[in-house]
């Protein structure tokens, strides 16, 4: 595609609008070949016409003031043209906004739905001339205005339905007025409907007039209007599913109650009789669970409170195999404790989560499900394969594996092991010698937590490990971390001279608290009240606030109290310090208090044009006064 570019003339579109609109393999390139020249097209220049700037848009501020010209619209309505549209004029030049609005208008459509359906501006002018040309051809229209809501679809969709309806022979001399007559619906409601699900136009019409005659007879008129796309559905699964909600619970049955899944309509009448009301369907057309029933079941399975299966239901997106997912997993004695910690592993397929519990139930050394349970948030593959491992693996005693083995020698709960170990699938590839070697050498060295908490060292080999460990050592003594043996080198190395200069400031035994009571010649509590006031100076390298204080105390000439007052100046960029009390030097202004060195750069900034304003203004009184 790019050595088609490079030998095609740059005055050649070898593509139509269209084409390039609908997708090309490289979008970016394609674009920006069509937008160089259309863009003599338009007197707009684009922000930035470089080859690379493929995104570049038409200058927002003249677009908008076009837009709100041509509808006479408010500053609100024309930045949602714009934003509805700003995926088009990446591709198209901003004439074709404008061009559209003047087309639409001459057809008589009102600047009302334009404003209501603003992406129908994305579409090519000529696209959009041949769907009002279409519409017209309509049937039995008596003013085709009212179709204006079919512009939002394709105009093959459009096509097709103009051909069908030329064809066919219909009381009312189209499917909408017969819609409108049978349900008693106005047409202008029928056609807005109608609209969305213009897939009806593509059944014959005797399935047409049977689905309806079926659906009028059970369901109410303006239900039916609302859910037109049931009427696509089978003759004889619409009988069926109508026949068998006669005798239900339910007190109204509406259109949806065709469409879902058996499994969400069995529910839903269980939460009739549980409840005594209407269930509430949270996304009908996919057979999501309503989100009552599935709240107030998790609450009574798992015994946690109604904000504890709000949170659950909300991480699982409302998965429509919730319940039977912790039904089973309690089934198969896993705790509801696990079940509320790792919700995640409910999202799975009720036969996936089958297929996994039951490979876990395949480990020769497993002592209790609940240890291995986190696992589930995996793949079935995934976790078949990590089975099979952990079972060809000899490591210590037999009742042992290496989820077993990093518990016992850490001294954690296999469960939080597992958890960690699903998240890092890496340590059950890592050798086994490798990871008992360099277990050992962390354990040895290194807090638990710590471990558990960047098991990303375990990759490395166990003679990489001593060695980094090693040379930490010399220097941090025991406060060594993972993250010193995955590190490069050189943050390494810089880690360690900065603890050998922090050591060297604060000697052996010296605390920070000891080094500000010595260095500013304060008492133990006034230094402590320091920190409860900037408790964040404690986290700040200390050699990083010997350089802050020397700065201020020996070149600014500052006093330890104006320190004390304001602890925040010790953890700025001393560079940054050192620029702003330079500039503010220039312009006459010693600060007695540091504070204003502390602010965010919009403040400082205003502070300082505030006291030049003044400045100036002194100066002006001096002259004439």
């Amino acid at each position: 595609m790019l050595k088609l570019l490079q030998f095609l003339p740059k005055t050649c579109n070898p593509f139509s609008v269209r084409t390039l609109y609908a997708g090309t393999v490289d979008g970016g390139l394609l674009r920006h070949a069509f937008r160089s020249d259309d863009a003599n097209k338009d007197d707009l220049p684009l922000l930035d016409d470089s080859v690379s700037a493929a995104t570049a848009l038409w200058k927002k501020e003249e677009l908008l003031s076009r837009l709100k010209n041509l509808l006479n619209c408010t500053h609100e309505q024309s930045e949602k043209l714009y934003k509805a549209n700003r995926k088009a004029l990446r591709v198209f030049a901003a004439r074709l906004l404008t061009d559209n609005i003047e087309l639409l208008r001459a057809n008589g459509i009102e600047d009302k739905f334009i404003y209501e359906n603003p992406r129908v501006l994305s579409t090519p002018t000529d696209d959009l001339a041949t769907k009002l040309k279409l519409l017209r051809e309509l049937p039995a229209v008596e003013d085709s205005k009212m179709l204006t809501p079919f512009l939002k679809a394709s105009l093959k969709s459009i096509q097709r339905m103009i051909e069908v309806a030329k064809q066919e022979t219909i009381p009312g001399g189209n499917r909408i007025n017969y819609i409108s007559e049978r349900t008693g619906t106005k047409v202008p409601v029928v056609i807005k409907f109608f609209a969305t699900n213009i897939r009806v136009y593509r059944i014959t019409l005797d399935k047409f007039i049977t689905n309806l005659d079926i659906c009028l007879a059970h369901l109410e008129p303006a239900h039916v209007v609302r859910h037109l796309s049931v009427l696509a559905y089978a003759t004889s699964s619409i009988r069926e599913r109508l026949d068998a909600l006669k005798n239900s619970p339910l007190e109204t049955i509406k259109p949806w109650m065709v469409r879902v899944p058996d499994i969400a309509l069995g529910k839903s009448f269980e939460a009739v009789i549980e409840q005594g009301r209407q269930p509430v369907f949270k996304d009908s057309v996919t057979g999501t669970w309503f989100e009552t029933y599935v709240l107030k079941r998790m609450e009574s399975l798992l015994g946690c409170t109604e904000e504890k299966s709000r949170e659950i239901y909300d991480k699982c997106k409302g998965s429509v195999h919730l319940v039977d997912n912790i039904e089973f997993l309690l089934d198969k004695g896993v705790v509801a404790e696990m079940i509320i910690k790792h919700p995640p592993m409910l999202m799975s397929k009720r036969e996936d989560l089958h297929q996994k519990v039951a490979t876990l139930e395949t480990l020769q050394c497993l002592r209790n499900l609940n240890d291995v349970v986190p696992l589930c948030v995996l793949k079935a593959y995934q976790l078949k394969k990590i089975a099979n491992n952990l079972n060809n693996e000899q490591l210590g005693p037999v009742n042992t594996n290496r989820i077993y083995y990093f518990a016992d020698s850490t001294g954690f709960k296999t469960g939080d092991v597992t958890e960690q170990f699903a998240r890092r699938t890496f340590m059950f590839r890592i050798p086994k010698d490798t990871f008992l070697a360099n277990l050992k050498l962390f354990l040895e060295h290194m807090n638990r937590e710590d471990i558990l908490a960047d098991l990303w060292a375990f990759k490395y080999s166990p003679g990489i490990v001593a060695e980094r460990i090693a040379r930490a050592k010399e220097v941090r003594g025991k406060k060594l971390m993972p993250w010193m043996v995955r590190c490069p080198d050189v943050v390494l190395e810089k880690s360690l001279q900065l603890t050998k200069e922090s050591g060297a400031l604060l000697g052996e035994n010296e605390t920070i608290v000891e080094y500000f009571c010595k260095r500013l010649g304060f008492d133990r509590e006034v230094t402590n009240s320091i920190f409860i006031k900037a408790p964040s100076v404690r986290n700040v390298r200390i050699t990083k606030v010997k350089k802050v204080i020397d700065y201020l105390l020996d070149e600014l000439n500052y006093s330890p109290n104006d320190i004390a007052l304001n602890p925040r100046i010790l953890m700025h960029s001393l560079q940054t310090t050192k620029k702003r009390m330079a500039q503010l030097k220039e312009i006459g202004c010693r600060p007695k208090s540091l504070i204003i060195v502390c602010k965010s750069q919009r403040q400082y900034d205003l502070f300082v044009k505030e006291w030049i304003d003044l400045k100036d203004r002194m100066k002006k009184v001096q002259q004439y006064g």
